[in-house]
């Protein structure tokens, strides 16, 4: 077991986690950072893993955090951070985007889903289809239905390699008003896209040259945006 103290926005937590979900890193903390919860807010945590971010929510002021996850083990850790934190106001889902939620109605949706394009789904942890956009598409039109009332807000991450155009034609075709709150860049680091899946390199370049994905080339690396995103309706 691995366990991390953090803080953010003026919040502390504890978060205690295993191999078996989806590790929390940098990014996640960025999120977490950003992102702009209300007093009362009605959360919705997409793929909730260690429950890190809604239990963020929570601390911040949400009245209410619905934290979902395909994984059985992401929602018993869930469970565990939010007990050790003393928080009472989440309750988990299991399931996939946001299923569980799509009859209900929420103030703010929080996300870092799944998005490495590959030809197979090599891991579900970060596999997001051939473009890499799959699941970034299905919860921006769940979420263009669960958030209805002006002032909702959906926070998302969004990495260069899946397909930018059409996520931002979706979210204007679906009448969302975005901007860009942060950009961070990271380097294709080629051996550890081959310890992902054999050929991920030569696939994603391949993206690149057809316009696909956005990555750029300098004095011999080559390197991508990730940028987290707040869309409103």
């Amino acid at each position: 077991m691995k366990s991390i103290n953090v803080t953010h926005q003026g919040v502390s937590l504890t978060i205690e986690f295993d191999e078996h979900i989806y590790q929390p890193g940098p990014l996640t903390g960025m999120l977490c950072d950003i992102m702009n919860v209300i007093p009362g807010d009605r959360v919705v945590d997409v793929g909730c893993g260690t429950g890190y971010i809604g239990i963020v929510a929570s601390l911040l002021g949400a009245a209410e955090v619905f934290c979902i996850d395909p994984v059985i083990e992401a929602i018993n850790w869930t469970q565990h951070n939010a007990r050790i934190n003393g928080i009472n106001n989440i309750t988990t889902l299991k399931g996939y985007c946001l299923d569980p939620v799509e009859h209900e109605h929420a103030d703010i949706i929080l996300t870092l889903p799944p998005q490495m394009p590959y030809s197979t789904n090599f891991n579900p942890w970060r596999y997001g289809g051939p473009d890499g956009t799959d699941v970034i598409l299905k919860i921006i039109r769940q979420a263009s239905f669960i958030l209805g009332e002006k002032g909702s807000r959906l926070y998302f991450v969004h990495s260069g390699l899946a397909y930018p155009s059409r996520i931002r034609y979706a979210l204007a075709e679906l009448g969302f008003k975005w901007n860009i709150v942060k950009t961070v860049e990271r380097e294709l680091e080629f051996a550890h896209l081959e310890e992902l899946a054999v050929g991920l390199t030569d696939y994603l370049l391949n993206l690149m040259r057809h316009g696909i994905s956005e990555i750029v080339e300098r004095e011999g690396c080559y390197y991508y945006p990730i940028w987290f995103y707040c869309a409103k309706l």
